[in-house]
């Protein structure tokens, strides 16, 4: 899978990195000594990147077919002031203060692209943000907006690297997925390999589908 087998690129990088400085700095002899030094403490530096690139992956979850990823569920407050719950797949639920007539999810995707990709490899995926969106363009531009991180990288963030630099894996967003909010509606989103899509789970989330999409 995906996640392995960059979890063991990453952690033979490290290995090679930590032996090769180790090899480097305890190594008898004073000819060259302050550039085999450097070149060790190089090492470490890519030692350390790699691990923390290593628990970057870590966050992202294995997409193993197409299952349902979150539940959204909404209580309104005020007009267009809605508190939406968030439920991922590992149960545990998110509150948010949401402002305006639709909630928006946005996730990252990792994918094999190339060669590899014809293996049937499965992409990474992590959820990035919800927010609110208005109809009204003037509301867009001038009314509360609402708008949250959901998994954050710590230190390194490995889909902004990819992005920048050539190789079999793609880093992108998932197509974000956008619906009307009303007292009571839940949804549930579902990821593919080609990006997300909404199902409704009750009627008054099949009612506002029906009536806006």
């Amino acid at each position: 899978m995906l996640q392995g087998s960059i979890v063991f690129i990453l952690v033979v990088t490290g290995l090679i990195c930590v032996v090769g400085a180790g090899y480097l700095l305890f190594r008898r002899g004073w000819f060259w000594t302050w550039l085999k030094a450097s070149f060790a403490m190089s090492l470490v530096v890519c030692t350390i990147i790699a691990l923390f690139s290593l628990l970057d992956v870590l966050s992202y979850k294995q997409l193993l077919s197409e299952v349902p990823i979150a539940s959204i569920s909404m209580y309104e407050k005020q007009p267009q002031h809605f508190d939406v719950s968030l439920i991922a797949t590992g149960g545990e639920e998110q509150r948010f203060e949401i402002y305006g007539d639709q909630w928006q999810l946005d996730a990252r995707l990792l994918t094999w692209v190339g060669p590899i990709a014809a293996m049937g490899k499965k992409p990474l995926y992590r959820l990035d943000r919800i927010s609110g969106r208005y109809i009204s363009l003037e509301q867009a531009r001038n009314a509360e907006q609402s708008i949250y991180g959901l998994e954050q990288s710590s230190v390194i963030d490995i889909w902004k690297i990819l992005q920048t630099m050539p190789s079999w894996i793609d880093a992108n967003y998932g197509s974000a997925v956008y619906m009307p909010m009303e007292h009571g509606a839940v949804y549930s989103v579902h990821l593919t390999a080609k990006g997300m899509n909404v199902r409704p789970v009750n009627h008054i989330a099949k009612r506002l589908m029906g009536e806006n999409w």
